[in-house]
């Protein structure tokens, strides 16, 4: 029988051949393909500015995809980059000196960075190319499939707590209760929690919630998982979470819990599983799309994409130590297998 994940596949990739009949654009954007083979043609080069809530190179990869799409560096671009280096109260002024450069468009990367370019724009309304886990919550769009802003971009696919708790069935038939390791400093924590409930609800699982504002919090909270009789736990959205995910994870399997989250990190540490950020798949859609906005189109006019899957993770290694013999059809299912 066809598992819930490959038929949601075969689904989407029916959508998108059928759209391909059709002509569509917006599927070869959604497949990382470009729209157009040249730059849009101008004089001056263009501006574009990158502005990220992290550092280093988080640029690079669109910067490449947009080479190729014939936006060559020096010759008709000139980029600019802001990093914040993962200080909050930094991001209002690189927001500010950004805005005050007069990009043509806006590259923007992690939730941090969209609400301080928000705020800059509300005047200027320069176009905005975002990767966001939460755009909707944060209040940067009012919807997926028309912004109402001046903002676009990608973000995770929806349902992702029916597919974090449908692994973890599968990992644990008798599933009754999961963990939720949660801080709700960060704007797309609450929605997370919530969407959480939701789906537990539907699949007869009870949630313990366990806050965590500080590293030392980690472990006391993960002990009143196992306390409570869960099995396992997923974790929540915040950057104190990714920062450590390999304390979170080693600490997973000292409770003998498996852990499963939306960040690498965690299941490189000793987590069970990670339903990751579509990066990869995320930077051709991109450059697409600023290079639409370049060629006249509104940002509000350019669905939000949510199509790109999440790029599945398992440790087989935690696995084995917690004793879990995972369905094969699950294994197959993974992007990456830890061994």
């Amino acid at each position: 029988m066809m598992s819930a994940r490959r038929m949601v596949g075969a689904m989407r990739g029916a959508a998108f051949a059928l759209a391909l009949m059709a002509g569509s654009a917006q599927a070869q954007e959604a497949a990382g393909e470009p729209a157009a083979s040249a730059a849009a043609p101008r004089a001056a080069p263009y501006r574009i500015g990158l502005i990220t809530y992290a550092g280093g190179e988080i640029g690079r990869p669109v910067k490449a995809e947009l080479e190729k799409l014939g936006y060559r560096e020096g010759e008709n671009v000139i980029y600019r980059e802001w990093a914040g280096n993962r200080d909050p109260a930094i991001m209002p002024k690189l927001a500010r000196e950004l805005v005050a450069w007069k990009p043509d468009v806006i590259l923007s990367m992690m939730t941090n960075a969209h609400v301080a370019v928000r705020d800059a724009t509300r005047e200027a309304q320069i176009p905005v190319v975002l990767w966001s886990a939460d755009p909707q919550q944060t209040g940067v769009i009012e919807t997926f499939r028309h912004s109402g802003t001046n903002f676009t971009g990608f973000t995770y696919e929806p349902y992702q707590a029916i597919l974090h708790l449908r692994f973890l069935k599968f990992a644990y038939p008798d599933l009754k209760c999961v963990g939720h390791l949660y801080n709700h400093t960060y704007a797309p924590a609450p929605s997370t929690l919530r969407d959480l409930k939701v789906a537990a609800g539907m699949m007869g699982v009870e949630v313990v919630v366990g806050e965590a504002m500080t590293k030392e919090e980690f472990e006391p909270q993960i002990a009143k998982f196992r306390d409570a009789g869960c099995q396992a736990f997923t974790v929540g959205p915040h950057e104190l979470f990714n920062g450590n995910g390999r304390t979170i994870g080693e600490l997973a399997l000292k409770y003998k819990l498996g852990a499963l989250s939306i960040q690498g990190s965690i299941v490189n540490g000793g987590g069970l599983a990670a339903y990751a950020p579509p990066h990869d798949r995320g930077w051709p859609v991109m450059a697409s799309m600023a290079d639409r906005i370049l060629r006249g189109e509104k940002p509000q006019d350019i669905p939000v994409e949510r199509r790109l899957g999440s790029p599945l993770i398992v440790n087989l290694k935690t696995a084995k130590a917690l004793g879990l013999s995972l369905p094969p059809s699950l294994i197959d299912e993974a992007d990456r297998v830890i061994e």
